[in-house]
């Protein structure tokens, strides 16, 4: 988090400067608005690494900013459409938290939460977009620098079409993606083989390994059917009932890499 640029907006000054507070702590350079507005216009003079806005807030609320960043078309904004987005609320209706998150808001912090929770979750969305802008057409890692889940969120966040190729000992998988949604997969262990969507499953589970994002033909097969979230979440849900919850790892569990 050291010297990332965040852009912070909370309607109650006391608040902003309670998180504004742990996030320099942690090296980050943040620019405080008091709502969407002046958010805004500290979004056209300046560029930044991330953004983190309440939702409920007078005039132009967090729903209301993210759309005028990604969808509004304003010239001057148009570095911001790939601008990762933390969204906090302490009331959120599960039909536009879901939403939101369909549409590219990178996270939800919902209050109250810890200050720990409030770093992990910033640390993931930099992490995941310092990968986005750092991919190529052949990119190459290790599973414990991003997880396999952040590699596929990023993917389907920003519609891209490219293959994930693991390895990890005897088990190897691969995940291809069509303009962000995944297509095929496969998942090799110890001469089990698996296709579909419970390869797909089976593959966002690993843990450790090497990975490459290589380029992939929009016209390869297509052995998965389930969409894309649910898949996803479906892994998730299993990770968590082998391992326990972990709040980081939870977290990069929900969204996908480019």
């Amino acid at each position: 988090m050291q010297g990332a640029r965040i852009l912070l907006l909370d309607d109650d000054r006391e608040t902003r400067w309670a998180l504004a507070t742990v996030l320099r702590r942690e090296g980050a350079q943040v620019t405080e608005a008091q709502d969407g507005e002046e958010g805004l216009r500290f979004l056209m003079r300046a560029q930044f690494d991330l953004c983190i806005s309440d939702v409920c807030m007078p005039g132009l609320g967090g729903f209301g900013l993210y759309a005028a960043i990604r969808f509004g078309g304003t010239p001057e904004l148009a570095w911001a459409t790939s601008l990762p987005m933390i969204l906090i609320s302490g009331q959120v209706p599960m039909r536009d938290l879901a939403h939101a998150l369909d549409s590219g808001v990178d996270d939800f912090l919902k209050k109250p939460f810890e200050p720990e929770e409030l770093k992990a979750r910033t640390r993931a969305a930099l992490r995941r977009a310092k990968l986005i802008r750092g991919s190529k057409a052949r990119t190459s890692g290790d599973l414990s620098d991003f997880g396999m889940a952040a590699l596929a969120q990023a993917l389907h966040l920003a519609g891209r079409s490219a293959r994930i190729s693991v390895q990890n000992g005897p088990v190897a998988a691969v995940l291809d993606f069509n303009r962000g949604q995944l297509a095929h997969a496969t998942f090799e262990d110890l001469g089990s083989e698996f296709r579909g969507d419970e390869a797909a499953i089976r593959a966002l589970g690993i843990e450790h390994g090497v990975f490459e994002i290589l380029p992939v033909q929009e016209s390869g097969p297509r052995t998965v059917f389930l969409d894309t979230p649910s898949i996803m979440l479906r892994a998730a849900t299993l990770h968590d009932e082998e391992t326990g919850p972990v709040t980081v790892r939870t977290d990069e569990l929900r969204a996908l890499l480019d």
